[in-house]
C-alpha cells in the first residue's frame, strides 16, 4: 500500500463515500467538517474517545430530523474513526484546518493540514 503524504488523502481515504456522494460545495464542506471531526477525535483512547463521540451526537440531537439520523451519524462516525485507525495507526496529529474548493461543476480539491504543519 502506497503511503499518503498528505492530509487531503488521508481524510479522503478515511472519509470514503461520505466525501464522494455531494451535491453541492457546502454539502462538501459539511461532510469535510464531520470527517475531521471524526479523525480528531480517533486520536482519544477508549473512554474518552466514546465519551466525546456521546457528547458529540448529543450535541446533534437538536439538528437531527430522526433517532436513526442519529444513530446513522454515530456508526458514521465509529467506520471513519475505524478506518483511520486501520490506515493511519502511527499518526496522531490533529487536523487542525480542512476547506473544500470548487474548481467546476460536482469537482473539488481539498486543502488540509495537521497541527504542526504539514499540508495539503
Amino acid at each position: 500500500m502506497r503511503i499518503l503524504e498528505k492530509v487531503s488523502e488521508m481524510l479522503i481515504a478515511v472519509g470514503g463515500d461520505l466525501l464522494e456522494n455531494v451535491n453541492n460545495l457546502e454539502e462538501m464542506q459539511a461532510h469535510l467538517d464531520l470527517v475531521k471531526t471524526a479523525w480528531n477525535m480517533s486520536l482519544c483512547s477508549g473512554k474518552k474517545r466514546n465519551g466525546r463521540l456521546h457528547k458529540f451526537i448529543e450535541s446533534q440531537r437538536p439538528y437531527a430530523p430522526s433517532i436513526e439520523a442519529l444513530e446513522g451519524l454515530e456508526r458514521m462516525f465509529m467506520r471513519i474513526m475505524k478506518q483511520k485507525d486501520e490506515l493511519f495507526p502511527a499518526i496522531k496529529k490533529k487536523v487542525e484546518f480542512a476547506t473544500a474548493i470548487e474548481t467546476s461543476k460536482d469537482n473539488y480539491i481539498i486543502r488540509a493540514y495537521f497541527t504542526g504543519g504539514a499540508t495539503h
